[in-house]
């Protein structure tokens, strides 16, 4: 039986997004403003990555001397925002304030930890054998652990067998990889094609960040209330 019809929780998100964009925009204040050092060297680093990729010299690319510090603040805004958005959609806005940032180190430590392990175990796998299809396989099997981020934002163990059926498995991959994918993929394309500045593509991939969390905390909540 499939439990994330994926068109309504697609206007779902959206319409969440609608109704409660001040609270949001309230909530992104604080990660936007740690995260803005890095923004701002991100070409430095494109440029680093494009000049390794092509078997260069990466000693030609100058990077700033506080590139650590830099990249801490910037992850540090992406698990703040991330989780006062998690907790907003499950435990309503009386939740999150721009007055209260996460500051529980336990809690940044599993959900950093989280977004490691997932990255680690689908992209190792993909630079050893150079299989980039790989990817994609190892996502739709781990799908489900990606649920953990809501547990850990509203303050509940982590599980790791789901027991989500072959559909609602393939629906809530749709949504949190395929989909977003897609999106950045024709809007950038577009927006290459008409000569728009890179700056539209970038807001692309801030309204389908912000749309993937909403719509896999709305996952969850279906999710646990069918079990319920």
């Amino acid at each position: 039986m499939n439990i994330l019809p994926i068109n309504k929780i697609i206007v779902a998100s959206f319409a969440f997004a609608l109704t409660h964009w001040k609270k949001i925009i309230e909530i992104s204040i604080l990660p936007v403003a740690v995260s803005l050092p890095f923004l701002f060297i991100l070409p430095q680093m494109f440029e680093l990555m494009e000049v390794a990729f092509q078997g260069g010299d990466i000693t030609t690319v100058t990077l700033p001397d506080n590139l650590m510090l830099y990249l801490v603040l910037f992850l540090y805004g992406y698990v703040n925002v991330s989780i006062n958005i998690y907790r907003l959609v499950i435990l309503g806005p009386q939740s999150v304030s721009i007055k209260t940032p996460i500051v529980n180190l336990s809690q940044i430590a599993r959900f950093v930890g989280l977004t490691l392990m997932v990255g680690f175990v689908t992209t190792v796998p993909v630079m050893l054998t150079g299989i980039g299809f790989l990817q994609l396989i190892i996502y739709f099997l781990i799908i489900p652990v990606t649920l953990n981020f809501i547990n850990i934002a509203i303050g509940e163990p982590s599980k790791y067998k789901w027991q989500l059926n072959f559909v609602t498995q393939a629906n809530l991959f749709l949504l949190q990889a395929i989909i977003p994918a897609l999106i950045g993929m024709i809007a950038s394309i577009l927006f290459s094609s008409i000569g728009l500045p890179e700056m539209f593509e970038w807001s692309v991939k801030v309204i389908v960040f912000y749309w993937s969390v909403i719509n896999l905390a709305l996952c969850y909540q279906l999710i646990q209330a069918h079990k319920d």
